[in-house]
């Protein structure tokens, strides 16, 4: 299981800090929409230079414009970035089309999806290879809905999946074990801590010693 930190903030040199502290520690970087909204993908090249290497997750929510929101992933060279399940097919066809061309993933988010296993087999068929459970608790979401969600859209699909919404230390261990996602993705947990260092070391710790 891969840890995803995910910079769900505003201020740009707060983001930075967070990543020198915790970027080291955990598997993929995620840009959040708002951040994104408010520094331009121009940030993307801080984060990189602060950690190398490092995959990055740029949460787009890409749902139109396909052609050119693809395009601008293509030429920041994000390893990862996010399309909403509720997009059209055309749009997913041409998204898949370009991020294929430049070895990038897109991952489905299938929050508010009325019906997650049917898009999610759709999706697949259009030819996603990566899925995000999310559920959001500002937006009115069940938490525990995801568990459900979660089990019945791998089975269905048998594809990697991540899950978002509200991990903390305390829930990562029975996620891990009831769960096993491919990624976990984990923000005001690490965001909010007193040591992000140490919050995200810890997290890490409990996805290696829960490996199978």
């Amino acid at each position: 299981m891969k840890i995803q930190l995910a910079l769900d903030l505003l201020d740009r040199q707060q983001a930075l800090k967070v990543v020198r502290e915790a970027g080291p520690y955990v598997d993929i970087i995620e840009v959040g929409t708002s951040l994104l909204k408010r520094c331009g993908i121009a940030i993307v090249e801080e984060i990189r230079a602060i950690c190398p290497g490092k995959p990055l997750f740029l949460d787009m929510k890409i749902i139109d414009g396909p052609e050119r929101e693809a395009t601008l992933m293509a030429r920041c060279g994000a390893e990862y970035y996010s399309m909403l399940a509720v997009a059209s097919d055309t749009a997913v066809k041409k998204v898949l089309a370009i991020a294929g061309e430049n070895q990038a993933r897109v991952v489905f988010d299938l929050q508010s999806v009325v019906d997650p296993v049917q898009r999610a087999l759709a999706l697949q068929t259009l030819g996603a290879t990566l899925l995000c459970v999310h559920k959001n608790a500002d937006c009115g979401d069940d938490p525990e809905a995801a568990f459900r969600e979660f089990l019945d859209v791998r089975e269905a699909t048998g594809l990697p999946i991540a899950l978002a919404g509200g991990i903390s230390l305390d829930t990562l261990p029975a996620i891990r074990q009831q769960l096993n996602p491919n990624i976990a993705i984990v923000g005001g947990a690490i965001l909010k801590a007193s040591s992000c260092r140490d919050a995200a070391i810890a997290f890490q710790n409990i996805a290696q010693s829960c490996d199978l």
